[in-house]
């Protein structure tokens, strides 16, 4: 590819993975402060995990349908690039964290054909400084491994950046880029061993592998 993509690793909990992911220069490391998913941080974790922190890699809260007082505490103690939503935060509540926080938004949104994909795109874009496109699931808000048809991103436009998400792993990423030619990635469950765990070398091998698509 011409234009390399940005890449995104979710679901870090353990110093191991962060250390790889930051020494591989992943553009971005997600956060997950959510207690129903096997990928949940403490805040203290987090700040253990934050003192490998480096000028390179954005850091991302990902949090679920947060109140203000939780957002405000993250401000203060992570002090994170991004909030990422991935909810049912609708744009006036997006809107209203954006004026509160003055902290950049990605929007988890899920997408299940191209109609859907022009109305969430229509909701948010003006509002959140990124969209991450996920597959539809009935369990977790996000990482579940669960990839959706790559076609209805095939030839989308948008006036911000967005990830593609969703069921990525080594094998599928060039096909995955080949067919959307996403500006950015979000990875997650494609790097475990098992649900919650990641596995280095996973990390290492796939960012090695985007880099050289």
């Amino acid at each position: 590819m011409n234009n390399p993509f940005e890449i995104k690793v979710c679901g870090i909990n353990d110093k191991i993975s962060m250390n790889t992911a930051l020494k591989c220069k992943a553009d971005y490391v997600g956060l997950v402060f959510y207690p129903n998913s096997p990928r949940n941080v403490s805040i203290n974790l987090s700040r253990e995990l934050l003192q490998l922190r480096n000028k390179i890699t954005k850091i991302v809260a990902l949090i679920v349908d947060p109140y203000d007082d939780f957002l405000f505490e993250l401000k203060k103690k992570i002090k994170p690039d991004y909030f990422q939503l991935h909810g049912n935060e609708d744009p006036n509540r997006c809107m209203d964290i954006k004026k509160k926080f003055n902290i950049p938004l990605i929007k988890g949104v899920n997408v299940n054909n191209k109609l859907n994909l022009i109305q969430v795109t229509s909701d948010f874009e003006d509002i959140c400084d990124i969209l991450l496109f996920d597959a539809p699931s009935e369990a977790l808000p996000g990482g579940n491994g669960k990839k959706f048809d790559w076609d209805i991103l095939k030839d989308f436009k948008s006036q911000k950046k967005w990830m593609l998400a969703g069921g990525l792993n080594i094998e599928n990423i060039q096909k995955a880029m080949d067919i959307t030619k996403a500006p950015a990635i979000d990875i997650s469950s494609g790097l475990e061993i098992m649900k919650g765990v990641k596995d280095p070398r996973l990390i290492e091998n796939f960012i090695i592998k985007c880099k050289e698509l």
